[in-house]
């Protein structure tokens, strides 16, 4: 289970930080990004919308591989978005190398993870003390969906980082809004 915290400092980074490329738009996802917006709009961000969106997306990259993202790179992870509304959900195939790591950092009220290949360690923050403690870590290594609702209007739900342990790998995110305008906490006192 995720979980989702809060941070007290005000003076923030933000991911976006940490993105000197421009993200490429990718097209051709414009079915899977219909079915996933028919099942946003359904209803509040909620248990019951959380597991459908876990689904539908788990059942996408069971049935369409995402090699043709291969788009690598040494120094950290490839965003590729497949689609954004105009009420900010996102669809994001992200593409990793061995030792791509994403900083210490939360996101918005809904985060959604479907790992596709390749191997993963998850690791799960919470806010403590002045900083933030490591509540749960998980290697992932089969395609497998996690997700996690928090906060509406906030950027500092769920708090993780992720790092990719094979020597390529593909993950399919989707969120409630812009992921980079989440909070980075990798200078956190970790506990």
């Amino acid at each position: 289970m995720f979980v989702c915290g809060k941070k007290k400092n005000s003076m923030n980074k933000i991911l976006q930080e940490d993105f000197d490329l421009a993200p490429r738009m990718v097209a051709g996802y414009e079915s899977f990004m219909d079915g996933l917006l028919n099942i946003v709009h359904s209803g509040p961000i909620c248990e019951s919308v959380g597991e459908q969106i876990k689904s539908y997306v788990l059942d996408f990259v069971q049935n369409h591989p995402l090699d043709s993202f291969d788009r690598f790179s040494d120094e950290t992870y490839m965003r590729n978005y497949i689609g954004r509304d105009e009420s900010g959900w996102e669809a994001i195939v992200m593409s990793w190398k061995k030792g791509n790591r994403t900083a210490i950092h939360a996101h918005p009220q809904f985060a959604g993870y479907t790992f596709a290949d390749g191997e993963f360690l998850v690791e799960v923050f919470e806010p403590f003390k002045e900083g933030i403690r490591l509540v749960q870590e998980m290697t992932i290594s089969d395609i497998h969906g996690l997700y996690a609702i928090g906060e509406a209007g906030k950027y500092n739900n769920h708090i993780h980082r992720i790092t990719c342990l094979s020597d390529t790998a593909h993950s399919l995110h989707v969120y409630s809004d812009d992921a980079l305008k989440g909070e980075k906490l990798d200078e956190q006192m970790i506990y």
